[in-house]
């Protein structure tokens, strides 16, 4: 096996939370939340980094008839982070990786949540 495919530390799991949600509100309280909850099991504080909004805009005719210059317009901006936290490979650590993700979902209305861990051989969706 060539040096390069070797994994560098095979003794720990890494987790990747890719977060979206309309408001950056709940955005927040959601890592709040999750931070929380990982001083509660004693595990290290999950690193946090900002991906770019999205913003789509739309403008939509008041009148279609009359005012054909009278419109609206509204826009739509998503936010998006990514977390990414470590854990030891052993069955502790799994387990509480799994207690994490199986609650993680439901801590805030209004956040998109989804999950890949990365192995030795890759990384694979865990929870979608």
């Amino acid at each position: 096996m060539p040096n390069w495919a070797e994994p560098s530390h095979p003794e720990t799991l890494r987790v990747q939370l890719r977060l979206k949600a309309f408001h950056k509100f709940y955005l927040n309280r959601y890592v709040f939340l999750l931070a929380e909850r990982f001083r509660e099991l004693g595990l290290p504080a999950p690193s946090q980094v900002f991906l770019p909004r999205k913003i789509q805009l739309y403008t939509v005719l008041r009148s279609p008839h009359v005012d054909k210059k009278h419109r609206d317009q509204f826009a739509r901006i998503t936010h998006k982070r990514l977390i990414t936290f470590t854990l030891p490979r052993d069955s502790r650590a799994i387990e509480l990786a799994y207690r994490l993700l199986s609650t993680v979902v439901t801590l805030v209305p209004g956040v998109e949540v989804r999950a890949k861990y990365a192995s030795t051989m890759g990384v694979r969706p865990m929870v979608k």
